[in-house]
């Protein structure tokens, strides 16, 4: 079961894959509405292909058409910060059931050669790491 994980003003703060997950957020999930949701939906939302809003009952998923990156520098900002956040996580949470998976998606990153991609990217970074089987985290992943 797939999770996502709701502020007290109904804003998507984080999103788990499964329970491990999302015991290991590093927030206090009784301050959260946490709604259980399916692995296809799941992949929507890790993927960005869909914005997510609550209402404290129901999610709605609304398709983004427009979440690419126009240029390459857009997506070296964009991988650039995913890896500012998952550096910050590990350097704190050595120990965290998530660190190495997290450095091995920051090393993944870091040697992407961001030149061999045809822009527009018409897709998010995210799309196109499921499209090409590259392991990857939703930065609401991070904990």
């Amino acid at each position: 079961m797939a999770y996502l994980i709701f502020n007290h003003r109904n804003n998507l703060v984080k999103i788990a894959a499964n329970d491990s997950d999302r015991d290991s957020q590093n927030i206090v999930l009784s301050n959260h509405s946490i709604v259980d949701v399916s692995s296809d939906d799941f992949l929507r939302v890790k993927t960005n292909a869909v914005e997510v809003s609550y209402d404290g009952t129901n999610v709605t998923y609304t398709d983004v058409t427009d979440n690419y990156f126009s240029d390459e520098n857009v997506l070296q900002s964009y991988l650039n910060n995913v890896k500012q956040s998952i550096l910050s996580f590990c350097k704190v949470n050595r120990d965290h059931s998530l660190h190495d998976s997290l450095m091995a998606y920051h090393s993944d990153i870091d040697h992407f050669d961001t030149s061999s991609i045809t822009f527009p990217m018409n897709k998010t970074w995210e799309q196109y790491c499921n499209e090409n089987s590259i392991t990857f985290y939703h930065p609401l992943q991070i904990p």
